[in-house]
């Protein structure tokens, strides 16, 4: 992924933009996708190869031990994995993790914000999104075909 470095003529503020036509072709991302089940079904032939030698070849075992020793590792993931689970859903069931926050005024977000609360309505009142550029040191919100709005501090709150 490729920032993308545009000139606003309007007002000569540099952005940094990630445009969607920049992404990865398809042919890129499939051998991506290949290279990765590749190295995943290498691994795990490894894996399957490692414990083969190590629980059957060179212990010498038998054939039921091995599968018991599979079956109590198996058993033992399922425990730790489920405990993880339970403790998860005690902890963290019916809890609002996400809570709304409440309605603000356009002159309360405008002093966050540090600009003014006319401002803050032209803001608000876009059919498209602002974009936020950065120019000597200060930000600012740039709506198309209109003046930038300099971002003051924000808020400490």
């Amino acid at each position: 992924m490729e920032n993308v470095i545009h000139q606003n003529k309007n007002h000569g503020l540099t952005k940094l933009v990630y445009d969607a036509k920049d992404r990865r072709s398809i042919i890129v991302r499939a051998l991506e996708s290949l290279t990765a089940f590749i190295l995943t079904a290498a691994m795990w032939g490894f894996l399957i190869h490692t414990l083969y030698i190590k629980l059957y070849v060179e212990a010498n075992d038998s054939l039921e031990q091995i599968f018991f020793i599979l079956f109590v590792s198996s058993i033992g993931a399922v425990a730790v994995l489920g405990g993880w689970q339970l403790y998860n859903w005690l902890r963290f069931h019916k809890k609002q993790r996400r809570k709304a926050f409440p309605p603000q005024s356009p002159a309360e977000v405008a002093r966050i914000y540090g600009i003014s609360e006319e401002n803050m309505t032209r803001l608000q009142a876009a059919k498209e999104s602002a974009e936020v550029v950065f120019r000597d040191g200060r930000y600012y919100y740039c709506i198309k075909g209109e003046a930038p709005i300099e971002i003051g501090m924000l808020g400490k709150e």
